[in-house]
């Protein structure tokens, strides 16, 4: 997803570079959302790969996830958004989230579906990354849990995105 639904992504920067600019600005998001603290440096995506700890589950942090996006699917951005930690509430309200929807399907194509989440545990964060199938080339949603359960982050990215 991308908060900036009204600029060209990728005038200049080649066929690669919408994709890069989705994870870049929903990671300004999480930074947002993080107040500040070190959260943001353990949430965002990075290059090292996140190893045999991804793991296929069925966690509370699953289900809360799938929900969000099944409201999110759904077009229900209040419901989606409730379940966002109160910093992240006030970084993507519910209409910056629908833009932010509509924009990562401009550059992955229209919602298919979605496969089983996988997660991974960095600190005190939980990253859970849901794989979609979209109309132009597969996707990820990915959701950063705090310890209760809030959504600290998220970021419609290319499928496989590490997460260290």
């Amino acid at each position: 997803m991308v908060a900036t639904p009204d600029r060209d992504r990728t005038a200049g920067r080649g066929p690669r570079a919408a994709p890069r600019a989705a994870a870049l600005t929903l990671a300004v998001c999480a930074l947002v959302s993080a107040g500040g603290t070190g959260v943001a440096a353990e949430a965002r995506p990075a290059a090292v790969a996140a190893g045999p700890a991804a793991v296929a589950a069925d966690t509370r942090f699953d289900r809360i996830a799938v929900q969000a996006l099944d409201d999110i699917v759904a077009g229900d951005f209040v419901a989606a958004s409730a379940r966002f930690s109160p910093t992240m509430r006030r970084a993507l309200p519910p209409e910056a989230l629908a833009r932010a929807w509509q924009t990562c399907q401009d550059v992955f194509g229209d919602y298919r579906s979605h496969g089983d989440p996988s997660d991974v545990t960095v600190g005190a964060l939980t990253a859970v990354d849901i794989p979609m199938t979209m109309s132009q080339q597969s996707a990820a949603l990915r959701f950063v849990f705090q310890q209760d359960g809030s959504v600290a982050g998220l970021w419609c990215l290319a499928p496989n995105t590490p997460v260290t």
